[in-house]
């Protein structure tokens, strides 16, 4: 502030800014009310789904249609039977967005209804990251002279009966399995309902949990149905045995929680008409038979939710006595048994129970100490009188876990009832003894909301599990991770055609069972939802080797299904937005499309996202992913040229570097958690010399955007931290006997092993002395010539090779890129007919990893800046406003694509003949382009827009 101003203008001043900031406040307000609703003032329940009505009557047609919304946590909005989206885009509490939508398409004269089935998630995901259950409408319809208000105050609210509240997570990351009984919310979507049982919505408590309101930052996504493309076939379901499960909650509000394990205890008895060895299969945990431990057969294939075993039943009763260490938020116990051997399972032993199981899971921890030490020799009756209380009864009334329940039930595979073909025609049956199993592929790789359609009567068990791969049996992977309970249901009510996932989902592969129907059944359509960014594709890529070329349209197939209201890691496991990943998929968007709207708000998100570690300097399990942040911010502004949006976060990163002043051991800055990669490279508590390079270079930029804005002190202080660590990296990380660098140092010494991304990473972000890159450079080049294969313990993972390829490129070593590509990224691009990029170097022989990864397309950006040579920037220099094509390849003799830069689509052609490079390129009107071939191609005739 400058001293000359004089207190009573200044005190002016500030009236004049609060009068603005009070008009402000006063006209946001006029355009919506901040006040948020719900069917409780308390908020939203775990997994909660609510339906929201506006009914009403046109009398002339509508001339204006226009409703705003917001859902704490999301949404789906129909208009007169009509699926209009899925919303609101993921935001923290302190940056909500709303969304809008033009109704008029959709209304017509005469009764009209629009519902909103809102969902409150109850918990923390990677999605959503805040949830307490609100919503609010608002809005108006224009018809002649009708004007009516879609203010949320006017409309009903009623919750769902359907929905299970209970359904365990489908992942770690996700929220809870979808399993939707219609029939107990009949007519929920459709005119003339009852008004029984609705209410007035009810404005939430506290309303200080959501800051302003703004509008949506990106476009809405795609909305396009896309059909299963073939029916592998349709089986009978096997009825040769009967399966008893039951299933108790347990604490899950965020991974914490979710990772707790919470011993319990179970027991039943099990009848047989006389002795006899029965197989069984069970869910984990101990178990005693008549008090005695019995121990799960060795089978050749390892199921993570099924154990094999074998039963020494006597005549009569015997007793089963479990117990088991509740964990991730669910106890979905499965006991199955031979149908035909005269079994029965009563807790009471009575014939024809309805109860199958008690349980007992007290969650408190003195109890919890008391079952750890049980002795379960000791029988039933016993364990009773230790815990008298708390007993829960299970039946056959309860409901399952429709992903357990695919993974359990098998297709009877022997009796073929469809053969494998396109899917074209309805597929009807009469007859449904037992259920019906599908198989169906999508295709390729989809991300969407999974729909059926079809006549089912009512009752009929409609369940949907879905994969990425299939397995060893030529079909879908379910349980490919004993954490995915990749499988949803819907309960038909008899009167819809089409059910609906209320979420997204990844899949390629498709299990689908029709249970419990007593009258004939036509599945007429099944399908996704595609729900993806609507990027346009701009660039393009083909060359003299048509691997490479599959390698880009998998990376770019793979960059879509990773692009929805956020970027995401993957679209199958957890759908999470981590800033270490964005760095190559903004580089990848960049390339193709030019699109960094999605960027932008991603951006956003990680400003709410690490603000406590920004702030506060609190815990952080991937410490060097809030530097990626601001790696990922230096690159947008340089790609975009909004450097008003670097300043508007400038102080989150200045108090960033603040947390970490105290974090520093003899000149190094330790850490707690780290990512790095996926290797066996230590990751907690320890002084990492790849984390010191994005430190390092994370410095180097600050002080950039210090001396853009003005910032002299800022950017001395950056300069000279920057300094210091580089030296200390230097002289105390540098392996001067072997001419790289260690990993790092924990408890005071040098980590034994030694992984070549510590070498990498400093090498390419400068901390690296110039007399030293050479012989990295021929030390990886060797190294990498073979990485290992064993899953996880390579000495390098798809993610870090993003910056060995930089590095590489940066010192003309195309041909150990491109070798290093096609050996470890071609088997990915031949895996099938429409392939996706992995997460790992392998998922095809391993159960770690998913099949669709964004953060290993990275190879498309290589083709389009180093292989086509249009420079895009990323730990290079880069100036936006010259468009300079420096292509490099020592294995190709042509090559053409289009690359997307800031100032337009470059169209780039070049070919090798003879001791000739022909090169043509196309660039935007007006801009100024140099052309520099580099290595091999550098060193012949260049021959520039050659029009022979």
């Amino acid at each position: 502030m400058s001293a000359s101003i004089k207190p009573e203008i200044l005190r002016k001043r500030i009236r004049i800014q609060i009068l603005s900031l009070l008009l402000f406040i006063g006209l946001a307000q006029s355009v919506f009310s901040q006040k948020l609703y719900w069917i409780r003032a308390e908020g939203g329940e775990r997994n909660e789904y609510v339906f929201f009505r506006k009914e009403f009557q046109l009398q002339n047609e509508a001339q204006r249609a226009e409703i705003h919304l917001y859902v704490d946590s999301r949404y789906n909005l129909y208009v007169n039977g009509h699926y209009l989206g899925f919303g609101p885009v993921r935001s923290y509490h302190a940056h909500p967005y709303f969304d809008t939508y033009d109704l008029l398409p959709f209304l017509k004269k005469g009764k009209n209804v629009i519902t909103v089935l809102a969902m409150n998630n109850g918990m923390e995901t990677f999605q959503l990251f805040d949830n307490k259950g609100a919503a609010l409408f608002w809005g108006e319809i224009l018809a002649g002279s009708e004007k009516i208000s879609l203010d949320i105050k006017s409309w009903k609210a009623k919750k769902s009966a359907g929905y299970d509240q209970t359904t365990p997570r489908f992942s770690f990351a996700k929220g809870p399995i979808e399993s939707w009984d219609v029939s107990k919310d009949k007519g929920w979507n459709t005119a003339g309902t009852s008004s029984d049982g609705w209410q007035t919505p009810v404005p939430v408590a506290n309303h200080a949990n959501w800051g302003q309101m703004a509008p949506r930052p990106i476009p809405y996504l795609t909305k396009e149905d896309v059909r299963a493309l073939r029916v592998m076939g349709a089986y009978p379901l096997k009825n040769e045995e009967d399966i008893y499960t039951f299933r108790v909650p347990a604490p899950d509000l965020d991974i914490e929680e979710y990772s707790i394990g919470h011993p319990g205890l179970a027991y039943t008895y099990i009848y047989s008409p006389k002795k006899q060895k029965v197989n069984a299969g069970l869910w984990w945990g101990e178990y005693f038979l008549n008090g005695n431990k019995i121990n799960p057969k060795k089978t050749e294939n390892v199921s993570y939710h099924r154990q094999e075993f074998d039963l020494e039943l006597n005549p009569g009763w015997n007793e089963l006595l479990v117990r088991n260490k509740v964990i991730w938020g669910t106890w979905d116990f499965y006991l199955s048994i031979p149908s035909n051997l005269g079994l029965a399972v009563s807790p009471s032993k009575k014939m024809d129970d309805a109860d199958w199981f008690h349980s007992f899971v007290p969650l408190e921890s003195a109890l919890e100490k008391e079952i750890d030490k049980l002795d379960l020799k000791i029988g039933i009756e016993k364990a009773k009188e230790n815990f008298p209380n708390q007993w829960r009864s299970h039946n056959r009334q309860e409901n399952t876990n429709p992903a357990k329940d695919l993974a359990w039930m098998e297709a009877d595979l022997a009796k073929p009832l469809f053969p494998s073909s396109a899917f074209l025609e309805p597929l009807i049956f009469e007859e449904n003894p037992t259920g019906i199993c599908f198989f169906f592929d999508m295709g390729e790789m989809q991300l969407g909301q999974f729909f059926v359609e079809g006549d089912f009567p009512e009752g009929s068990m409609i369940d949907i599990g879905f994969s990425e791969e299939l397995n060893q049996e030529g079909l879908p992977w379910l349980y490919k991770r004993h954490q995915v309970g990749a499988g949803l249901r819907f309960v038909a009510d008899g009167d819809q055609k089409r059910y609906q996932s209320f979420k997204p989902y990844g899949a390629r592969y498709l299990k689908v069972t029709v249970r419990n129907n007593q009258t004939p059944f036509r599945l007429e359509n099944i399908g996704m939802i595609r729900q993806v960014y609507p990027f346009e594709t701009l660039g393009s890529f083909s060359s003299s080797d048509p691997l490479l070329d599959r390698i880009w349209e998998a990376s770019w197939r793979t960059l879509l299904l990773c692009a929805e209201d956020s970027y995401t890691d993957t679209p199958f496991r957890e759908r999470g937005l981590y800033a270490g990943d964005m760095i190559p998929q903004m580089a990848i968007t960049q390339a193709v499309s030019g699109d960094l709207r999605l960027v932008k708000h991603s951006l956003n998100l990680f400003q709410d996202m690490y603000r406590p570690q920004m702030w506060e300097g609190a815990a952080n399990r991937h410490e060097d992913y809030v530097f990626s942040s601001l790696i990922a911010l230096d690159e947008y502004a340089k790609l975009s040229g909004d450097w008003d949006f670097v300043k508007e976060h400038y102080k989150n990163y200045k108090s960033l570097i603040g947390q970490y002043q105290n974090r520093y051991e003899n000149g190094l800055v330790k850490t707690d958690n780290v990512f790095i990669e996926w290797t066996t490279i230590n990751k907690k508590d320890a002084v990492m010399t790849a984390f010191e390079a994005l430190y390092y270079y994370s410095l180097q930029r600050l002080a950039e955007w210090a001396n853009h804005f003005g910032f002299q002190q800022d950017k001395e202080a950056y300069i000279q931290e920057a300094t210091l660590l580089k030296e200390n990296v230097n002289s105390k990380l540098w392996d001067s006997s072997q001419q790289n660098y260690v990993d790092g140092i924990k408890a005071g010494s040098i980590l034994e092993e030694k992984h070549i991304t510590s070498t990498i990473w400093p090498t390419l972000m400068g901390v690296t002395e110039p007399k030293d890159q050479e012989v990295i450079i021929d030390w990886l080049k060797e190294e990498i010539l073979d990485i290992g294969q064993d899953t996880r313990k390579e000495k390098i993972s798809p993610y870090s090779s993003f910056y060995l390829f930089a590095l590489l490129y940066k010192f003309e070593q195309s041909e150990s890129v491109e070798n290093f590509i096609r050996k470890h990224w071609g088997p990915m691009a031949l895996h099938n007919d429409r392939p996706t990029i992995w997460e790992n170097f392998d998922v095809v022989n391993s159960d770690i990893g998913t099949s669709s990864h964004a953060w290993s397309g990275h190879p498309l950006f290589f083709f389009a800046t180093e292989t086509l040579g249009v420079n895009l920037g990323f730990f290079k220099d880069f100036n936006p406003d010259l468009i300079e094509i420096q292509p490099q390849s020592e294995a190709l003799s042509w090559a053409k694509g289009t690359v997307v830069h800031p100032l337009g689509p470059v169209e780039v052609d070049w070919r090798i003949e003879g001791e000739n490079l022909f090169l043509n390129y196309s660039a935007p009107p007006g801009a100024k382009v140099s052309v520099k071939p580099k290595g091999k191609l550098g060193k012949l005739n260049l021959v520039l827009n050659s029009t022979r």
